[in-house]
């Protein structure tokens, strides 16, 4: 049978055609928009807006570069690095008597060895400052205050138990032990060797503070301004375990910054330093409009204040 010219066999093979036809544009067209979808996200993710994310548990970090740190202002008489942070003014903490390790001294204006109420005021210990080898000044000098006498009405001029650290010891004192001694005292044990008992041009007040002022490198002394108490309220540098030279009408007298407190924005507050060689180991001096006081809340009777010895 001659199928050559049967119509039912042409409709047949064109149909076939036309699927083949339609089957290679659908192919064609499927590849074109992949191909423009891929593009598309290339330059997606090389875009500004693109930020790759990482995934830690359930916590999403996305990967942002920072912003430049600003600089900040360099103050002129920097004791040490880095700054502290600034002072948050707030009402003077008060209660009552408080455990040898408690983070804060109790003492009362009217009778500083008395604390027996919550009247009396609480005066945080004071932390960070400049420091050596083996730790900060002011960490060492709460250690000497804790060996000096603790009995009511005692006289802080003896030492004992000897305090020791970084290959240094202090001695035990029955007395004698005057201010310059703790400030000495506070240096070595933080690992700053420069200071000696046994050097009479450290051992008075007065030759401690022309030391001081001698000094070029490693040390400074930084005279006395209320810009200076601002600078150290605002965190611009600090003072903590600095040595504090206040001028008496018996000669020099020492003692170790301990804190200051501010009680509002405008620089009124409270300065307190760590001592030996007086009635209490702690004093404290107002401070109005940054400016300390000469009249002191306890019992240093100063007439002026020479300025601060720090380390660099």
């Amino acid at each position: 049978m001659n199928k050559k010219n049967d119509p039912k066999n042409s409709n047949i093979e064109f149909t076939r055609f036309l699927i083949l036809v339609v089957a290679v544009a659908v192919t064609g067209l499927t590849t074109v928009i992949a191909s423009f979808s891929l593009a598309k996200l290339t330059r997606g993710a090389q875009s500004d807006w693109y930020l790759p994310s990482q995934k830690q548990g359930t916590f999403d970090f996305t990967n942002v570069t920072p912003s430049p740190t600003p600089k900040q202002p360099i103050s002129p008489n920097p004791p040490n690095s880095p700054n502290p942070p600034p002072n948050t003014p707030g009402p003077l903490p008060t209660g009552g008597p408080v455990s040898p390790e408690a983070p804060v001294y109790c003492i009362d204006d009217e009778d500083p060895e008395g604390c027996d109420d919550n009247t009396a005021f609480h005066v945080p210990k004071g932390i960070g400052g400049a420091a050596g080898s083996c730790g900060t000044i002011i960490e060492q000098a709460h250690k000497l205050v804790a060996s000096l006498p603790q009995g009511l009405k005692d006289f802080r001029d003896s030492l004992n138990p000897a305090v020791s650290n970084c290959g240094y010891a202090t001695g035990p004192y029955s007395n004698g032990y005057i201010s310059t001694f703790f400030v000495i005292d506070a240096y070595n044990l933080a690992g700053l060797s420069e200071l000696s008992k046994n050097n009479a041009s450290h051992v008075s007040g007065t030759n401690l503070l022309s030391w001081w002022q001698s000094q070029s490198s490693g040390y400074k002394f930084i005279p006395y301004s209320p810009a200076v108490i601002q600078q150290y309220g605002t965190g611009q540098q600090d003072l903590t375990g600095c040595v504090m030279f206040l001028n008496l009408s018996s000669g020099v007298h020492v003692g170790i910054v301990n804190v200051l407190q501010l009680v509002n924005q405008n620089g009124d507050g409270v300065i307190s330093i760590l001592q030996s060689g007086a009635r209490y180991f702690l004093d404290r001096f107002e401070v109005v409009g940054w400016d300390i006081k000469n009249t002191p809340l306890h019992q240093t009777q100063l007439t002026s204040i020479a300025g601060f010895g720090c380390r660099q």
